[in-house]
């Protein structure tokens, strides 16, 4: 056993701590795969982002230009941090500006002249208070990041604070959101779990040494702690069970667990000792061995089966707890049994103490008035279960997180300054098109404007906020459709249009985004609610849905803790099935349930008076008291089967039973008292919340074991052999029966309350087989210019943007190209449908390094130039990003032939192209080029951090005049939103002659 256990400390290493708060939400719940579908609907990052706060000091705000120059410049810093996806701050978010200069389309500030900065961001929804406090001394960044494991998003967590602070020194920086929860979190369990063992060791060996008088037990004992833990831990590490802020425990339910076995053991071998003085030490080791083994079995299997029922709830958390729980229980168990016969026969034998092992005469007083004790334990258990029926449900999300540490004041700063911790979405669906409607924008504006003044609500951002944001007719609002469409065109020409969050493709559905405080659940739960009937009230005629953290987490968090309280009754009834089997009676199983409901009706009671609010954490003690409170009466119960057995009697010595077993139980509950007690020096309320209730049902275990238990029995011998109904059999059995009753009705009544990636890309081989180099790269750029470049051409597109969630939008447009020279090139974009776009055109001209742009509006008749940066993102909100196809693209990338292969009878090359430091998306791009016809058939865009992003396929390529070829179908997936745009090009006409005069910012308005 020594041997395992040394082998055990190599997998130690591989155990990991884990802490979220979606760990206890429960899996493939209906409410959280609406969650799922809303996400994708509106582009909704699928894991919370980290939010850095940074505040200047009292006389400054951050409305200078040199603080959000440095803002600026860290956010795009951070923006190229490996396992980021991109950033957010009040220097860097974009917008439609309407300006003399022109329009806008990009990061508002640089839109903006200095001195309207601070009016017109604090004025903005989209900015304050989310990314600038009212006061604006506290900006936030948005560090919106990939799907990361844990050590990964620590080290991320680390060197976004290390940064931040090096980069803004003049700012008091915080890092907040739920990553640096978890990731905060997640340390101080690992600093937790070792303060939890050592303190419970330190409190088992102080009961050890109040209990025996010499050295051999405590020897004898820390052995058995030692490899039970380290063995329990292996298993965890190997079976890939990660720490979480409940399985923290599993140190000291292991260590007490094997405590009590050990204390029941060696007690048993002081007893036998003195009443058998004159056998040898090996005779009584084996004795007591013989004795105990199969109470310490029966003991263990019922403290597993309260940990076993956890397996019925649908939370992978919780479950996985259960499993880990009841594995230590029965690692404990196992090695306890293996060790404690060689262990004692090697070192001398245990001596109590004189009051440890003398007989138990406080039951003495408890028999004087056994039917007095009996009804008066019943009546106020059967009272503190009716008062269970008044819980509190209104937890905190973020209550548990500890008082002052960094984190947690990060989280207060977000929850109070920066517009609130909890999301909230509201969903209104319509009519395809709806909300191009003006009148429908003008109503959702007064709702949104009705939201932000509930109480409770720290910030809302909807639709008329973006629209009002462009204000391209010098009009709040849009007064006209078409006048609507232009402005969400222009959102699309932004690198990354807010628009998507807010507006679905076909624009039927929009969606409200609301934050808010972090509430008590009962009042969170009343204000969705509201909102839910604001909204309805509004938009009677639509469809409307809440969804997010606020409406789902503390609903499906009540679900769960009702499941939870009440799940004790299908341990019961497991416990129940063993004990039948145990004691061949079921009478004898049933009554050992009578002084067990005791624990569940004094948590119930407590609770309700207390006003604790139910969480999962506080609810999960209902199962494991109960496995724990049977303990004591197996030991007594099995000790009272035994005397019976012994003496051949049919009356029950009771007496005798609580004279001999009744210390060795009291003592082996002082040993759990003492355990769980280091639980109430935790960081975290959930564990100090958690340790105190534990220690209350374990009093009151004891209280049902050792006094309800045996005065109910001397009071109602019939119980347990059959005699004469009596007055006192009456009442003391519709007392139990009434109790059972009352927690089990008040459990029934509280319940009344298509992808694209990798995979699925076209690839030119199935089977392939490499052949030898017969090109070079200048050779193949070469022959591929010769068949796709021209001097100008005229075709149109038909384009389908395909979103995650399998909607779709359709867009047609004609478009010219002209390039008379090297770097002197034209682009005109004329838009055809849908209707209400109808006409809007977009003029793009670049002439040696200066690049201009302009559009055209047909509801005003204006032609406008483009200002901002807008060359990241994707055309018209498609997948084609603009930067595949700008003017100013650095051509230098090197580029390799990477392999070249041959299938079914054609050869293809594959090149891979450098472009870290030439491209804003991409670090590399590999294209598959048909090798006969030097004609690319793929290309594979990588993202900075070399991970695949999207794959462009090329088909149905057609040959037109002048041995050009123009490909007919353009396929765009990217692999990591699961977004897809599909092109079609017809009417293709090659070197036909167009003019230069056609690009001209005055004949965009021509038809």
């Amino acid at each position: 056993m020594i041997l395992l256990t040394l082998l055990s400390l190599f997998a130690l290493p591989r155990l990991q701590t884990q802490y979220s708060l979606k760990q206890f939400l429960p899996k493939d719940n209906p409410l959280l795969k609406e969650d799922e579908k809303s996400r994708q609907a509106f582009q909704l990052s699928e894991v919370q982002p980290f939010v850095i706060t940074a505040q200047v000091a009292e006389t400054n705000d951050w409305f200078d230009k040199s603080r959000i120059d440095a803002l600026a410049r860290l956010t795009d810093l951070l923006a190229h941090f490996p396992g980021v996806k991109n950033t957010l701050s009040l220097a860097t978010v974009q917008g439609a500006i309407n300006s003399d200069q022109g329009l806008s389309v990009g990061p508002l500030l640089k839109s903006l002249p200095t001195d309207k900065w601070k009016s017109e961001s604090l004025s903005n929804p989209l900015i304050s208070p989310t990314l600038i406090s009212k006061d604006g001394k506290t900006a936030s960044i948005i560090v919106n990041i990939q799907l990361l494991n844990n050590h990964d998003l620590k080290d991320l967590r680390q060197n976004l604070e290390v940064t931040a602070q090096a980069s803004m020194p003049f700012a008091k920086i915080q890092i907040g959101g739920t990553p640096a929860v978890q990731t905060d979190v997640g340390a101080l369990l690992q600093s937790e779990i070792r303060n939890f063992v050592v303190l419970g060791v330190i409190a088992c060996f102080i009961v050890l040494g109040l209990i025996f008088a010499n050295w051999s037990p405590l020897i004898i004992s820390f052995i058995v702690i030692v490899c039970a833990n380290i063995l329990v831990l292996a298993i965890m590490a190997l079976a890939g069970f990660p720490f979480s802020i409940l399985s923290s425990t599993i140190p000291i339910l292991t260590t007490v667990d094997v405590v009590s076995l050990c204390i029941h053991t060696l007690l048993r071998y002081a007893e036998e000792k003195k009443a058998a003085p004159l056998k040898s030490h090996e005779e009584i080791v084996r004795i007591t061995i013989r004795a105990i083994i199969k109470p310490n079995l029966i003991a263990s299997t019922t403290t597993m089966i309260g940990f076993l029922s956890l397996l019925t709830t649908n939370v992978p958390l919780i479950r996985d707890y259960g499993v880990t729980a009841a594995l230590s229980i029965t690692v404990g168990w196992v090695v306890t049994t293996a060790l404690l016969l060689p262990l004692m026969l090697f070192l001398r034998g245990a001596k109590a103490r004189e009051w440890a092992w003398s007989k138990a005469r406080w039951g003495l007083y408890l028999f004087r008035r056994s039917g007095v004790w009996t009804l008066a334990i019943l009546f106020v258990s059967l009272g503190l279960a009716l008062k269970g029926q008044s819980l509190s449900w209104s937890a905190r999300l973020f209550d548990d997180l500890p008082g002052n540490h960094q984190v947690r004041l990060s989280t207060e700063t977000i929850d109070k300054k920066l517009g609130g911790m909890i999301p909230v979405d509201i969903e209104i669906e319509g009519q395809q098109d709806a909300w191009n409607e003006p009148r429908l924008i003008e109503n959702l504006d007064t709702l949104l404007t009705d939201i932000r003044q509930t109480p409770g609500v720290g910030s809302v951002v909807g639709l008329p906020d973006l629209v009002a944001a462009a204000n391209i007719n010098h009009l709040r609002l849009p007064a006209s459709r078409g006048s609507t469409a232009e402005i969400f065109f222009l959102y699309s020409l932004s690198s990354e249009s807010p628009l998507k969050n807010f507006l679905n493709a076909n624009s039927s559905r929009t969606r409200i985004s609301v934050r808010t405080q972090d509430l008590p659940g009962n009042e969170l739960h009343s204000l969705v609610e509201n909102l839910r009937s604001k909204t309805e009230k509004m938009f009677p005629t639509m469809s409307v849905k809440v969804t997010g953290m606020g409406s789902t987490i503390h609903h499906l968090n009540n679900d769960l803790s009702h499941e939870l309280i009440f799940g004790f009754w299908q341990s019961m009834l497991a416990i129940v099935v063993v004990l039948m089997f145990v004691f061949k009676s079921l009478r004898w199983a049933l009554v050992a349930c009578i002084p067990n409901l005791v624990p569940p009706a004094a948590l119930l009671g407590f609770l309700a008076v207390s006003e604790t609010p139910i969480k999962p954490s506080v609810a999960i003690i209902f199962s494991i008291a109960l496995g724990l409170a049977f303990n004591n009466t197996v030991y007594l119960l099995e000790r009272l089967r035994a005397i019976q057995k012994n003496t051949k009697s049919r009356v029950l010595d009771i007496e005798k039973t609580l004279w001999l077993e009744g210390n060795p139980c009291l003592i082996s509950s002082l040993t759990l008292l003492a355990g769980f007690s280091v639980f109430m020096a935790s960081y975290f309320a959930m564990n100090r919340i958690f340790g105190f209730y534990m220690l209350l049902s374990m009093l009151a275990g004891l209280v049902g074991d050792l006094i309800l238990l045996p005065t109910m029995l001397k009071s109602c011998p019939w119980l347990l052999s059959p005699v004469k109904w009596k007055k006192e059999k009456i009442m003391a059995t519709t007392g139990a029966l009434i109790l059972a009753f009352s927690i089990f009705a008040y459990h029934h009544s509280a319940k009344a309350q298509p992808t694209a990636g990798p995979s699925s890309a076209r690839k030119p081989a199935q089977t392939t087989t490499a052949i030898p180099s017969a090109f070079t790269v200048e050779q193949i750029g070469k022959e591929m210019n010769s068949r796709i470049t021209t001097k100008d051409e005229e075709f149109t597109v038909h384009m389908k943007i395909i979103e995650a969630d399998g909607s779709s939008k359709d867009r047609e447009m004609r478009i010219w190209r002209i390039s008379p020279g090297k770097k002197d090139h034209s682009l005109m974009v004329r838009m055809q449908k849908p209707a209400d776009l109808k006409g809007t055109a977009l003029l793009a001209t670049l002439k040696g390094d200066k690049e201009d742009k302009w559009v055209y509006l047909p509801s005003t008749k204006q032609t406008r130039r483009l200002t901002g940066e807008n060359s990241k993102g994707g055309i018209l909100g498609s997948e084609l990003s603009a930067e595949d196809f700008d003017f100013n693209r650095d051509q230098s990338a090197a580029t390799t032939i990477k392999k070249e292969f041959e299938t079914n009878g054609r050869k293809y090359i594959i090149l891979e192209s450098d472009v870290t430091s030439t491209s804003a998306n991409y670090s590399k791009v590999q294209s598959y080029v048909a090798a006969s016809e030097f004609l690319p058939v793929k290309a594979e865009c990588y993202d900075k951090q070399g991970k695949l992003l999207k794959v462009i396929e090329f088909s149905n390529y057609k040959k037109l005049a002048g041995n050009k070829w123009r490909a007919e179908n353009i396929k765009i997936r990217n692999v990591q939103n699961k977004r897809g745009t599909d092109i079609t090009l017809s009417d293709i006409k090659l070197n036909q002659g167009l003019k230069a005069s056609k690009f001209t910012p005055k004949s965009l308005a021509d038809d």
